[in-house]
């Protein structure tokens, strides 16, 4: 392994550990010295990397924030498709990687949570996928493939239901996933395809 790798492979095994700590004990109930012994380096191995525990904690919503991003990203697909191969596409890296499922549940709690650093809590407020989905759903709504209703309220239920599952995949990766098509059932058209 070139030192370039070395320290990617570093810097990535920093980030999983403190997202693991983060999203299990809490920001203030993880302290420094527990992620560089889970991550079995020096703390000022740690801080070197990142040089305070609230940048460890940007740098881990920033990741969320581009991922969250992905969906409305997609072009050149059907409303309904966008959904479908996002919703595949999430349940497929969540078998692959729990970093995936980890993250999703670390932006969730950084928007519920006040008792997290203001800059990261804006910064996960700033991925609003929520409303950020009105439009591809509007689409959908006028070609007949996205059921009919409000489209905040249908975006709000197809988050939900995402995030439901990713936290239950968190707390129980021995449950089975389900189909994607299972979950984009709900905001299909009676009549779509």
């Amino acid at each position: 392994m070139t030192r370039k790798e070395q320290k990617e492979y570093r810097r990535k095994q920093i980030l999983q550990v403190a997202l693991h700590l983060f999203i299990h004990q809490g920001y203030y109930g993880t302290k420094t010295s527990q992620i560089s012994r889970e991550a079995k380096i020096s703390e000022g191995l740690l801080f070197h990397y990142f040089p305070t525990k609230e940048s460890l904690l940007e740098e881990l919503v920033s990741m969320g924030v581009r991922g969250m991003q992905y969906p409305m990203q997609i072009e050149h697909m059907a409303p309904l498709d966008v959904f479908q191969r996002f919703t595949g596409q999430l349940l497929q890296y969540l078998k692959e990687n729990l970093f995936t499922a980890e993250l999703f549940v670390l932006m969730a709690q950084m928007q519920r949570r006040m008792e997290v650093p203001a800059r990261s809590r804006e910064l996960a407020a700033s991925a609003d996928v929520i409303t950020g989905m009105q439009e591809m759903l509007l689409a959908g709504q006028a070609e007949g493939t996205i059921r009919q209703g409000d489209v905040l309220a249908l975006s709000n239920l197809y988050w939900c239901c995402i995030q439901g599952v990713v936290e239950q995949y968190v707390a129980r990766p021995e449950l089975p996933l389900p189909e994607p098509e299972w979950i984009v059932a709900i905001l299909k058209a009676e009549s779509g395809r």
